[in-house]
């Protein structure tokens, strides 16, 4: 490692009770430990492209309101095409106080080490059957970058919905609290919303092998954008749907990008389709009178936006609906459409309160005989039954390492059916995970009391040191 290759820096990584080593770190229960010297190989620059890094791109100078239109007239998707950027704008800058400021408003802490710039960017990419798409997205640009060429941190968002006012980068400062952590520490930070989502098209919901494609693809758009001076992706965060996107990235690296540069991969309460199981969607089928009152992200909101999302892009806009009974389809398809998550939970759970009101029947039946193995199992639910089988993903045991941050009280994606079962199947397949539990924390508090813990076990994951460790990894066993 060259001098030029690495920036020298201090972490306070949070939770941690690693045992003394004897040497310079301070380590205290449930304190923090103090690493210096924290550093990041950098790949050579590509000599290609040799401009310099800037946190002003000269091609960056669409408005806001264009982000969301893509230009007409691209030429067909070739593979040298993804990641090339179609809308790029300008947004704030903020200074290290500010910066840290922002994130510590949205629940995160930070040592900032540096400023950090803000851009709104669209780019080429591939939904899961190959086709052509758009991704919107933000990314992060530190003014002082911890080495040259820029080591890139992955973003993945939790579930916002599939209507476009929902995507996460129409916000003025958006995800503070999972990019900040990344970029105000120097690295290069990116979190598509995931194509459809706020553009053309419908987000494909829950769709592992589309999400982490628009993940890596975004590395492209980076290197496109600011050229030979962004490295490689070297971790990955992922809140909820995120933190299953992550997963699948972890799984996925090789075969998508054919190397494996991502170091640690931090899933935080994740939202990771194993088995059509995953999210009681099983019980779901199984009981067509249950009452599912709940708002916010419950089973019966993950039903209707995968199905939706699955029908719109594989069957066409005119079938979007065609999984829910015809008496209330228009009504759920308009909730879907205008409604972001919280909403549309409420909304299904006072409008459409039991399984049959947003299941239609001769489909719930398909994919029960579909499940079950028996007779029955017709179209459409055989080719999204096979869908669902298919988009379960294997560990790359030779891939990154993994952390798994669990909230004990989480009601949307509970610990027993849920991370219990993920830590399972990434141990089955020869991943074995750090694990990071809070007995208090629900799904809407995990982030807040633990993305401190998740990103700096990140950050050192990176940097080859060790990583904190948390005073908690008990989880229940896998139930569902």
């Amino acid at each position: 490692m060259t001098r030029a290759g690495l920036i020298a820096i201090t972490v306070l990584a949070a939770c941690s009770t690693a045992p003394s080593t004897g040497d310079d770190d301070d380590v205290g229960v449930d304190g923090a430990v103090a690493i210096d010297a924290i550093a990041i190989d950098a790949p050579p620059p590509d000599a290609a492209d040799a401009r310099p890094y800037t946190t002003t791109p000269a091609s960056c100078d669409d408005v806001v309101g264009d982000l969301y239109l893509t230009p007409a007239g691209l030429p067909p998707l070739t593979t040298g095409d993804r990641g090339a950027i179609v809308r790029c704008v300008l947004g704030p800058e903020l200074d290290a106080i500010a910066a840290a400021s922002a994130a510590s408003e949205s629940g995160a802490t930070v040592d900032a080490t540096t400023g950090v710039r803000i851009l709104k960017i669209a780019y080429r990419t591939v939904r899961g059957d190959g086709s052509a798409a758009v991704t919107t997205a933000t990314v992060w640009l530190p003014l002082v970058p911890r080495a040259l060429p820029a080591p890139v941190a992955l973003v993945a968002r939790s579930t916002s919905g599939i209507a476009d006012a929902c995507a996460p980068s129409r916000g003025e400062l958006p995800l503070p609290e999972l990019g900040l952590p990344f970029a105000a520490r120097g690295f290069v930070a990116i979190a598509p919303d995931f194509a459809g989502l706020g553009n053309e098209g419908v987000h494909a919901y829950l769709d592992n092998r589309e999400a982490a494609s628009q993940l890596f693809d975004g590395v492209r758009a980076l290197r496109i954008l600011v050229g030979g001076s962004i490295g490689d992706p070297v971790t990955a965060l992922g809140y909820s749907q995120g933190g299953g996107v992550v997963l699948s990235a972890q799984a996925l690296e090789y075969e998508l990008t054919g190397q494996r540069s991502l170091r640690g991969v931090a899933a935080m309460a994740p939202e990771w389709p194993t088995s059509t199981a995953s999210f009681g969607y099983q019980r779901v089928l199984r009981d067509p009178a249950m009452i599912t009152g709940v708002a916010g992200l419950a089973p019966p909101t993950v039903t209707v936006l995968r199905q939706y999302g699955w029908f719109a892009n594989r069957l066409g806009a005119e079938h979007a609906g065609d999984s829910f009974p015809a008496a209330e389809r228009a009504a759920i398809v308009d909730e879907i459409e205008s409604l972001c998550t919280v909403e549309l939970g409420a909304a299904l759970g006072t409008q459409q309160p039991r399984v049959r009101d947003f299941v239609d029947e001769g489909f719930r039946v398909a994919m029960l005989a579909c499940i079950d193995g028996t007779a029955g199992c017709v179209e459409p639910a055989a080719s999204f039954h096979a869908w669902m089988e298919g988009d379960v993903v294997t560990a790359d045991p030779a891939g990154a390492r993994v952390l798994v941050v669990q909230g004990l009280g989480d009601q949307v994606m509970p610990a027993a059916s849920q991370a219990a079962c993920d830590v399972a199947k990434l141990r089955a397949e020869g991943v074995n995970p750090d694990v990071c539990s809070d007995t208090f924390a629900t799904h809407d508090t995990v982030l807040e009391r633990k993305i401190e813990h998740a990103a700096a076990w990140a950050e050192a994951v990176a940097a080859g040191v060790t990583a904190p460790t948390c005073s908690s990894t008990f989880l229940p066993p896998c139930v569902r």
